[in-house]
């Protein structure tokens, strides 16, 4: 069946030139747009659409849209005889022409009106005119009229049913359940990929934060200054404290949108009834959200403390970063088998850690005592870096002004530059 939309409307003008200054503003602040608009939009889809009709099945009247408008119908071929009982009265009006139908839309009587050519069912072809069509806007409901032709051509309507639904699949899984496992919708089975992405969105953003203020404080020789009144790990680990709490403010933020999501969500963004995120789960995604950001943080902080400039910082940060793409080529195998060596090497190593407890927390029951040893390795791993990348805030090292590089910034690491 081949729908083709028509409409009667003129284009309007658009301003192009306006479109591409706001691009233009947005552009330069993308990243803050990336950190805080992203969670924004989620939250407004899920309490916007939340609340509107239908269970948290997402079940709803086969045909019955959300919003009943009153069509025209022309059947030039007389293929329509009756409307099945699941169809509301007052949905479908029938005109005897095309032009009956186009003056009853033009007067506001129907929305829209369906012409079924006497040639239907050799092309499969009709044509459904609306009076305007916003190809962004406009939600185009064909499932009515497709059962309403079903129907009518195979001339029995519980036939047509199992024509339309010939299959009634139980599937049974002798598969030990997980904590959402068994619910069939798309969050149960994205939940693991989205806590991992936002970990790594967390991660990642407030450590680029962190380095590009280092960097412009050690241009602009406001470091030299502070250090001439706090040690060097008094600086790093202010520096780490102050940006972390943006780190914090964006992870609840995150979180507070997922949880919108899974229970405002309903039957608009398809979220099956009873599904839930554990607040544990949430508990401690905020916590390694945070422990994976004084890690990686912390190197970075090093990063801004040997780069002359910004983008100097930027072949080095990839490497610092590999742990993290490391485990993320390996995320299928933690979610499908979180139980193997390989999947519990990614969730108790500090530099894997945060999103790999995470990504098995989600996928599998995780002892306790494994999820507090994760934290606990991480709390010491943190320490550590921090104590290490305090040396390379020394006033030789900040004034050097030498290109940053992999070795360089190793060996100052090691203490050997």
């Amino acid at each position: 069946m081949t729908f083709a939309v028509t409409n009667f409307t003129k284009h309007e003008e658009f301003g192009v030139n306006d479109v591409k200054d706001a691009i233009g503003n947005v552009a330069g602040n993308q990243s803050h747009y990336a950190a805080k608009g992203f969670p924004v939009v989620w939250l407004w889809c899920a309490v916007i659409t939340g609340p509107r009709g239908g269970d948290r099945h997402g079940h709803k009247s086969r045909c019955l849209p959300s919003e009943l408008i009153t069509e025209g119908l022309v059947d030039q071929g007389g293929l329509i005889e009756y409307l099945p009982a699941d169809l509301p009265d007052g949905w479908l009006v029938e005109y005897p022409d095309v032009a009956a139908a186009q003056a009853a839309l033009e007067e506001g009587e129907i929305g829209a009106f369906y012409f079924v050519p006497a040639d239907y069912v050799e092309t499969g072809d009709l044509t459904y005119v609306k009076e305007t069509h916003n190809p962004l806007g406009d939600d185009l409901r064909t499932e009515s009229m497709e059962w309403l032709l079903v129907a009518n051509l195979l001339g029995d309507e519980r036939l047509a049913m199992k024509v339309r639904e010939p299959l009634d699949l139980e599937v049974t899984s002798l598969a030990l359940p997980g904590p959402n496992e068994g619910e069939d919708s798309w969050i149960a089975e994205l939940l693991p990929n989205l806590m991992a992405l936002i970990l790594y969105m967390v991660i990642i953003m407030s450590s680029s934060i962190l380095v590009a203020a280092l960097t412009d404080e050690k241009k602009n020789r406001v470091l030299e200054v502070l250090l001439s009144s706090v040690s060097t790990r008094q600086l790093v680990t202010g520096k780490i404290l102050a940006v972390g709490i943006l780190g914090v403010l964006m992870m609840v933020l995150y979180v507070l949108v997922l949880w919108s999501v899974a229970n405002f969500g309903g039957q608009p963004l398809a979220i099956p009834e009873g599904f839930e995120l554990p607040i544990p789960l949430l508990l401690w995604a905020c916590v390694y959200a945070l422990l994976g950001y004084a890690i990686y943080g912390s190197q970075m902080a090093g990063l801004g403390a040997l780069a002359p400039e910004l983008k100097d910082s930027r072949g080095v940060s990839f490497i610092v970063l590999i742990p993290l793409i490391a485990v993320y080529m390996f995320l299928i195998v933690i979610i499908t088998n979180p139980d193997s060596p390989i999947a519990i090497f990614f969730s108790l190593f500090p530099l894997t850690s945060p999103v790999g407890m995470i990504t098995r927390m989600v996928a599998t029951e995780v002892p306790a005592w494994q999820s507090a040893l994760a934290a606990l390795l991480q709390i010491a791993g943190a320490i550590v870096i921090v104590r290490i990348v305090a040396r390379l805030f020394r006033a030789q090292t900040l004034l050097s002004g030498q290109p940053l590089s992999v070795r360089r910034y190793f060996g100052a690491l090691l203490g050997r530059a």
